[in-house]
């Protein structure tokens, strides 16, 4: 059996036949805009510098959580940061260090001061980031090393770490 329509149902079946797709592509890219990046791995050091003028314009104060990447492209950013258990989210609000147009993050690439490329001088460590005195103590490091970031979106909280190789339950039923 065939049921014919007018043309002016057709025409409103069109339009929300429309409007479902247009609104199913929109929900999956808003989704996939906010997943995080990719993890980077790179060596981490100190900013310091307090009372010293950052390139987003704000001033550093003492305790302020943030990090530098070395490119304007980062700028106001968040990123996850991990160092051996500890997990914190914080903003970019420098670039640097060394350099200052290297997204290394972008093409998959290393960081410049790896290779010993600097835009200002020789870089005289390998860092692809630089973490706020307070970041630098909220991950617990005590000199420069190797750390994971990624970007995430803002109002993202970070996961616990879970470790699977670990059984905290042993001890509580005797075994060993």
């Amino acid at each position: 059996m065939s049921v014919r329509l007018d043309k002016r149902t057709r025409r409103r079946l069109e339009i929300a036949g429309l409007t479902c797709a247009f609104l199913a592509v929109a929900g999956w890219a808003a989704y996939e805009a906010a997943q995080p990046g990719p993890w980077q791995r790179v060596i981490a050091t100190r900013e310091g510098l307090t009372g010293r003028r950052l390139a987003c314009g704000d001033v550093i104060r003492p305790g302020a959580l943030f990090v530098a990447l070395p490119h304007r492209s980062a700028l106001r950013k968040n990123v996850e940061l991990r160092y051996g258990a500890r997990t914190v989210v914080v903003p970019v609000l420098d670039v640097g260090p060394w350099n200052v147009d290297d997204d290394y993050w972008t093409a998959g690439r290393r960081p410049a001061a790896e290779l010993g490329r600097g835009a200002y001088r020789k870089p005289s460590n390998a860092a692809g980031i630089d973490l706020s005195d307070a970041t630098f103590k909220a991950l617990g490091l005590r000199d420069n090393a190797a750390v994971e970031w990624r970007f995430v979106h803002r109002g993202y909280i970070p996961l616990p770490r879970v470790s699977m190789t670990r059984h905290p339950h042993r001890r509580m039923l005797g075994a060993r």
